[in-house]
């Protein structure tokens, strides 16, 4: 089976840093909207902090699990898929590619199995338009 090659970094950078900045402003909306908590209090940061790190996993994990890629790679025309064979990532891939590239992020080149920033844990992140030219 023929697996797309894998996206661009420059289209891979953009797209972890609309990540990133989707985890912060959702994490800051719920925050302050649902925990009430003013950028003033004593707890704000690590509630912040653990908002940020959940909206994280269910935009990298979930996104994965539904629709192949999260918010900023659906966005920038992105999906995530297995480097092996060209399919649907699972939970527990998407679960150790979320720890690779968000908690370890050095240990993410070493864990790349060949290729840039967009693969590590099995998974590859490709251009939309190029897995719909791959015949099954």
């Amino acid at each position: 089976m023929h697996v797309p090659e894998e996206a661009g970094e420059g289209r891979l950078v953009f797209a972890a840093m609309t990540d990133g900045l989707f985890a912060l402003g959702a994490s800051s909306v719920i925050t302050v909207g649902v925990f009430h908590y003013d950028f003033g209090d004593l707890a704000f940061v690590p509630v912040f902090l653990g908002c940020a790190l959940v909206c994280s996993f269910v935009n990298h994990v979930f996104g994965n699990l539904l629709f192949r890629g999260s918010v900023a790679k659906l966005l920038f025309g992105l999906r995530v898929v297995r480097a092996k064979d060209g399919r649907r990532p699972g939970f527990w891939r998407s679960v150790a590619r979320w720890f690779t590239g968000f908690v370890l992020l050095a240990v993410m080149a070493m864990a790349e199995e060949g290729g840039g920033v967009g693969q590590a844990c099995g998974l590859r992140t490709v251009r939309r338009r190029d897995e719909f030219s791959v015949v099954r």
